[in-house]
């Protein structure tokens, strides 16, 4: 079982790597060019490829990166949300919403 929770958790961070690059890939492109993200948030443009491509890159160049391409509110918005449902109180919300669709038809 071990071995499958690794899988999911290598899939969803995959995904969730393939899908951060690509929209900061799309949104970079809009507002200026590679040298340009560089030069603003003090980094190589290797770094800025990288990070677009999926690669590793520090997280201060991920964060400067999603605050020059005014994307950072979205992620403060979500973690927000996130932060006023605490996980165990979503855990409970979530046993309550499965038990309340089993019990459904009986009501």
């Amino acid at each position: 079982m071990e071995s499958k929770l690794g899988h999911d958790r290598d899939e969803s961070q995959n995904e969730l790597t393939r899908k951060l690059a690509k929209l900061l890939r799309i949104e970079r492109k809009y507002h200026m060019s590679q040298e340009a993200l560089s030069d603003r948030i003090i980094c190589s443009r290797a770094s800025i490829s990288r990070m677009e491509s999926g690669g590793n890159v520090r997280s201060d160049i991920l964060i400067a990166s999603l605050a020059e391409l005014e994307l950072a509110e979205h992620f403060i918005v979500l973690i927000d949300s996130l932060l006023a449902e605490p996980p165990e109180k979503r855990a409970r919300d979530e046993r309550q919403r499965r038990f309340d669709a089993i019990m459904a038809p009986y009501r």
